[in-house]
Formats: C-alpha cells, sequence, structure tokens
C-alpha cells in the first residue's frame, strides 16, 4: 500500500520517530512517503497520489491533517503518540503504533461526521468539538502556561492529564457564568453558561467525558452545557479525573444539527484551538454557526486482532 506519513516529530517518544515509523512501515510491506508537520511541505505532500494518509500524533496533529482530506476520498488512519487522544480513541486507533502498523492491510473504511464552523474570520472545521466558557478559556490558560514554563520535566501522560485536569479546577473555583445567546435547530436556548460544548465525540480537553452518547456518524452533535446550578456536579467530575479515575457527565446533553451564537469578543475553541486565535474587541457582535458535515471523512481502521 501506498501511504503518506504525517508525523509531528515533537510528538511521542524516542521510540516512535521518523526512523522507527518508516521501518516499521517498511517491515508490514509498505511503500511509504515521509512529511514532518512542522514543515512547510505538509500541505504540498497530502496532493500527491497515496492509497491512505496515516497521522502520527496528538489529536492536534489529527485535527491538521484531517482537515484538508475532507471530502477529498483519501482514507485517514491515526498512530495515536498525543496525551489525550480523544479524537484517535473515538475513531478507533487504540492499540499500539507498531500494532496499527501491522494490521493496515485488511483494515475497514468507514465514514465519519466532521464539524464546520463559520463566523466573521472564515470557515474552520473541526473533529472533536467547539465551545465557550471554561474549556475554551482553559485552552488559552495551559497555552500561557505551557509558554510561562519553558523547558519542564518530561511527564508521563497520567501525570500530564492530571495536571491539565488541576488547572481546569482551578479555573472553575472562581469561574462566573455568562450570558450567551445560541439557538439549536431554532430554538432559543440563551442563557447564563459555565461552559457550553457542541461536541463530535464523548471527550473533550483532558479527556473530560462530557458526551457518553455522541457518536461520529450520525450526521448530528450533542450540547452539553453547565449553568451555575451545575457547579458543584462539574466540579465532582473535574475531582474524578484529578485522582485519575473513570466518570461519567453529570451534565445534560441533547442533539442538534445547526448551532448559532452572537459572539461578542468571548473566548471560542475549535477543537484544542482558540478561535479567533487572537482577541478581539468586545464591542462589536457576529453570529457564529455551527453545522454538521454528515460522513465528510474517510477512516480506514485497522483489521481486528487475531486471537490465539
Amino acid at each position: 500500500m501506498r501511504i503518506t506519513l504525517m508525523h509531528n516529530p515533537k510528538a511521542g517518544d524516542a521510540e516512535h520517530g521518523r526512523k522507527q515509523l518508516m521501518a516499521a512501515l517498511a517491515g508490514a510491506g509498505h511503500h511509504a512517503t515521509y512529511q514532518s508537520t512542522k514543515e512547510r511541505g505538509f500541505k504540498k505532500a497530502l496532493k500527491q497520489p497515496t492509497d491512505l494518509v496515516l497521522a502520527a500524533g496528538g489529536d492536534g496533529t489529527v485535527a491538521k491533517v484531517a482537515c484538508r482530506l475532507v471530502d477529498s476520498g483519501i482514507p485517514l488512519s491515526v498512530l495515536p503518540l498525543g496525551t489525550a487522544n480523544n479524537l484517535a480513541r473515538a475513531l478507533g486507533f487504540v492499540a499500539s503504533p507498531e500494532e496499527i502498523i501491522t494490521r493496515l492491510d485488511g483494515g475497514k473504511k468507514r465514514t465519519v461526521d466532521v464539524g464546520l464552523a463559520c463566523g466573521p474570520w472564515g470557515e474552520r472545521y473541526f473533529f472533536e468539538g467547539a465551545g465557550g466558557g471554561l474549556l475554551a478559556d482553559y485552552v488559552r490558560a495551559a497555552r500561557k502556561e505551557r509558554k510561562g514554563n519553558g523547558k519542564v520535566e518530561k511527564l508521563s501522560k497520567e501525570q500530564e492529564m492530571a495536571r491539565h485536569s488541576a488547572l481546569l479546577r482551578r479555573m472553575l473555583h472562581d469561574y462566573p457564568a455568562r450570558q450567551w445567546r445560541i439557538q439549536i435547530d431554532g430554538e432559543d436556548i440563551s442563557g447564563r453558561y459555565v461552559l457550553w460544548e457542541a461536541m463530535n465525540i464523548h471527550s473533550v480537553g483532558p479527556a473530560l467525558h462530557l458526551a457518553p452518547r455522541a457518536a461520529t456518524k450520525d450526521g448530528q452533535f450533542d450540547f452539553v452545557c453547565a449553568r451555575q446550578a451545575d457547579y458543584a456536579l462539574l466540579l465532582e467530575h473535574l475531582d474524578a479525573r484529578v485522582a485519575g479515575k473513570k466518570s461519567e457527565s453529570p451534565l445534560p446533553a441533547r442533539r442538534f444539527r445547526e448551532l448559532r451564537v452572537v459572539w461578542k469578543g468571548s473566548t471560542l475553541h475549535l477543537d484544542d484551538k482558540l478561535w479567533p486565535e487572537k482577541k478581539q474587541s468586545e464591542k462589536s457582535s457576529n453570529e457564529i454557526k455551527i453545522t454538521v458535515k454528515p460522513s465528510a471523512l474517510i477512516i480506514l481502521q485497522p483489521a481486528a486482532a487475531v486471537k490465539i
């Protein structure tokens, strides 16, 4: 199989660098072409003829690659090398990179839904979720904390997840519920929210399991929200995450196809990216529309493991 390996060299560990991944692909009988997602040529590489694009990295890398494969007909597979791997897990890539590579032959194709956000800054695809309030401001705070720390001790995935969950918990302590003007499928649900999320998969952020019934191929998203009255429930959920325990979401959720929100300078996030990337003036207000593109991305899931 012709494979284009799109690799984030800063993700994962020394065992999953360019040399090791290319050797594993060659050993499995594939003809692979390597491209770093940190280099300018990655967009051009995705236009070359190939049978499969293989994204090796965290959820940010997967989304960066996937947005250029929407409606292309080219299938995507994932080697999960990130911390949370929310998107990779939701798409069925839960094995080790080595196992996934050996099981690409005989894999099964399926399609997944993609989110589309339209606003004054243009259009952007997203794959995990979009939202405003606490989790959006957390994305900004986590970015500042990462820049401020500089070079820090390498943490395990569990330690990294606990650190992010602890940051969210600290923010929640004095985080105010804010007024949002929101419509979902034409119904006005405006009110004061601590957070609201339009979710395509079960988890968001540091593996917060907020939408347990979300499905990636139903043509709908799950709207999950927390009002001031849900503060204690959300805090309990975060405490469980900090302790490394599994915790089902206590927050209400409902399905929708179209969401419209009036933006007035508050932070929004699409997956793990801020939108807009820089703070804007709060004087103007603009409408943001979030819709579902059904079955817009093709995924090649690895073949099932052979039971002995």
